[in-house]
């Protein structure tokens, strides 16, 4: 949030400066030095603070009514979410604790994180996990993504999916088939499946999902109705899981 609030800060400043630059060049075409228009940007919000701070207040107003909003919809809509027999998930049919995660084969804390879940699934936490594919990063990501939901239809999605997650770098056609092959997919299949309505439906979905939760990276987790922006680590998971518990 800080972040976030930071540079909009900025970006409502620059807007308001180049507005005036705007202005002056009415008046002068010569091109204003690096030391000119650093000067120019102090002294106008010197001389113009009040209206930076209340363009402040009206952003935090914004982002505190669309937190509502986003609050709103997950207690409206959490549960439909959660029991989506289409999403692939892992844990308990009736859990005490629901883990949604939104995320992406190419990114690198996603990665990290994936040690953390399989190590909650394995604890005494009756959870269920629902994976959330958020394609967003390349367009391996969204390959990476048709295939894992396509080797769900051949009874590998969780085996495809930690292969892929296990994998350095940036992944490509060939680093996906290849693990695909080496998990004994049939990758003719695969391949047809991946352009089937279904997979383009479960991953337009996700997308919606994300624009109205106003999810802008991965990974993102929602537990019990709580979202979660940003890597969690194993103890931070925990932590929190213990406190929706008793939140409930």
């Amino acid at each position: 949030m800080i972040v976030t609030l930071k540079k909009l800060l900025t970006n409502i400043t620059l807007l308001f400066v180049l507005f005036n630059l705007h202005l002056s060049a009415a008046y002068s075409e010569d091109k204003l030095s690096k030391e000119e228009l650093d000067k120019y940007i102090y002294d106008y919000i010197m001389e113009n603070p009040e209206v930076i701070l209340e363009s402040v207040d009206k952003l935090r107003q914004k982002m505190q009514e669309n937190s509502a909003v986003d609050d709103q919809f997950l207690k409206e809509n959490f549960i439909e979410m959660a029991n989506n027999n289409s999403i692939p998930f892992m844990g308990s049919d009736k859990p005490k604790v629901i883990i949604i995660e939104f995320f992406d084969y190419n990114c690198g804390y996603c990665k990290k994180s994936l040690d953390a879940i399989t190590e909650l699934l394995r604890s005494e936490f009756d959870l269920k996990v629902s994976f959330r594919e958020y394609p967003i990063l390349s367009p391996s990501s969204r390959t990476a993504a048709k295939a894992a939901l396509a080797a769900k239809k051949q009874g590998k999605y969780f085996a495809l999916h930690s292969a892929l997650m296990s994998m350095q770098g940036n992944l490509n056609e060939d680093k996906i088939f290849k693990a695909a092959s080496n998990l004994e997919i049939n990758i003719n299949k695969l391949k047809e499946d991946m352009n089937k309505m279904d997979i383009e439906q479960i991953l337009q979905e996700n997308e919606d999902l994300a624009r109205k939760l106003n999810i802008r990276g991965t990974p993102t987790f929602i537990i019990n109705g709580k979202l979660y922006a940003g890597a969690l680590e194993l103890n931070k998971l925990k932590s929190i899981i213990n406190e929706r518990m008793n939140d409930s």
